[in-house]
């Protein structure tokens, strides 16, 4: 089962919600701390929404009992870049600004998340929403210390954004056909951890997009470089977090060629002592 929730002060992620439920014949459930929900058997989830805002959700497992997590969400960036992102979260440096604990990292879902995205960017076309970026981004900011795993899905990047029904039905067709085809049949894919590159993981995305590579943790450049702030040990617990917090094993790591020699050495290290495949992109 699947729990698809969001926060009722969300713009973006009442507008999904609310798209999703018109679709179904849905039944009220009761689920502590929430202020609406409702279980869709279609899709064997429970769509619920809390007053909390999303990045402060840590508390999940204590009020739904299912397998994993898909997050309603909105996207803010000064940029005010149109933008569809899926991403996984937690804090790979010792900032926990927006949710979440300093140096932990969630569990993340890298064949859901990857079905997400691939159905984002069929459906932005399908839909006339050419305008807007479909892309990963690097893992950051909370919840971080869910059991289950978990992926954001979000609609960016600004008020205009949130609030368009095109892009609550993209997101939301997006979020059902993941789905189905998640249950139905699963995901074969490479389970991958990529490191470098800047937060919008463009190399990943398309990489994931043109391959049978999914991706887990994603530790983008400048979370690198506040690492290097710190001792050896800490930045190699990260790393070496980013490579078991996920659902399936992971299966190869993608190092971007820009990276240091030293970093580069230190995930080789990793990557041999935890017998995957170490790549250059």
């Amino acid at each position: 089962m699947i729990g698809l929730v969001y926060s009722t002060r969300d713009l973006a992620g009442t507008g999904i919600a609310n798209y999703i439920s018109e679709l179904f014949d849905c039944e009220e459930v009761r689920v502590p701390r929430s202020i609406t929900a409702v279980y869709i058997k279609d899709l064997d989830s429970i769509l619920a929404g809390f007053s909390e805002d999303v990045i402060y959700f840590d508390f999940l497992d204590d009020v739904l009992n299912v397998d994993s997590y898909i997050i309603l969400s909105r996207h803010s960036a000064r940029s005010g870049i149109k933008s569809l992102t899926v991403h996984h979260t937690g804090n790979p440096y010792s900032r926990a600004s927006f949710g979440g604990k300093p140096y932990e990292l969630s569990i993340a879902n890298p064949p859901l998340t990857k079905l997400l995205l691939v159905k984002l960017s069929e459906l932005r076309s399908r839909y006339g929403l050419t305008e807007f970026q479909v892309v990963y981004e690097a893992t950051h900011h909370g919840p971080s210390s869910l059991k289950k795993p978990l992926t954001f899905i979000e609609i960016g990047s600004s008020i205009n954004e949130w609030k368009l029904a095109a892009a609550h039905k993209v997101v939301g067709d997006a979020v059902i056909e993941a789905i189905r085809e998640y249950l139905s049949s699963g995901v074969k894919c490479v389970g991958c951890v990529g490191f470098g590159g800047q937060h919008y993981s463009s190399t990943f995305t398309e990489r994931a997009l043109s391959t049978d590579e999914c991706y887990g943790h994603i530790i983008p450049r400048y979370a690198i470089n506040m690492l290097k702030n710190d001792s050896p040990e800490k930045m190699r617990y990260i790393f070496k977090q980013a490579i078991l917090r996920n659902s399936v094993k992971i299966k190869r790591v993608v190092v971007l060629k820009k990276l240091s020699r030293a970093i580069k050495d230190t995930v080789k290290e990793l990557s041999d002592e935890l017998g995957i495949e170490f790549l250059t992109a």
